[in-house]
């Protein structure tokens, strides 16, 4: 039997959404796996805790996001679970602030004296922290950081080589947050297919 082009191109079509339906859900599988991995997190008691930084005002003080982070890896400290807090981010482009030191002030301001405080003002990505990280050795750590970039930060730091890690994040969840999701479902493949240890 014969097919009309037209119905060559039908079966094509059809082919096609099938597969465009098969990949769309197992990539909504994996951000599911992604968001629990995130919103289940335990820390574990660790030498070293890694928060992660984000945006902050042009006045220089904490965005919400970056608040809870920093009220989170707060009560890790207060309660003895680490020892030392790692505060990385980057110098931001736009108002020139230093996310690191701006973390570092909130912290002491709230009782963290400076000893305790390892200050990273070049952590621009997840993996340049991750690397940063790895010099200094540490036995265990805690990555503390929001939900949907939990699982991201935990293989970073175990790519290049700290283990064990686990990780915590703030319990506050924002619908603007599956962006985010879906960004970073996106970014860890990515990570996994670009990043390389350290030699």
């Amino acid at each position: 039997m014969f097919l009309t082009s037209g119905s060559r191109w039908r079966r094509r079509v059809v082919k096609s959404t099938r597969m465009a339906m098969f990949l769309a859900g197992v990539f909504l599988v994996w951000m599911g796996f992604v968001a629990v991995r995130g919103l289940l997190a335990v820390p574990l008691p660790s030498e070293m805790e890694v928060i992660f930084g984000t945006a902050v005002t042009d006045q220089g003080n904490p965005r919400p996001a970056l608040r809870e982070r920093l009220e989170e890896g707060l009560r890790l400290w207060r309660t003895g679970l680490v020892r030392t807090v790692m505060v990385s981010g980057a110098i931001e482009s736009g108002n020139h602030r230093d996310e690191a030191r701006i973390m570092a002030d909130w912290l002491m301001a709230r009782g963290v004296p400076a000893s305790a405080i390892i200050v990273d003002s070049h952590g621009n990505t997840t993996w340049l922290t991750a690397l940063h990280v790895a010099r200094l050795h540490p036995r265990r750590a805690v990555v503390v950081s929001q939900w949907f970039h939990i699982l991201r930060a935990e293989w970073a730091l175990q790519r290049v080589g700290v283990n064990p890690v686990s990780g915590t994040a703030p319990s506050r969840f924002r619908l603007a947050e599956l962006w985010y999701l879906f960004r970073d479902s996106v970014a860890l493949p990515v990570y996994v297919l670009t990043k390389a240890p350290p030699g």
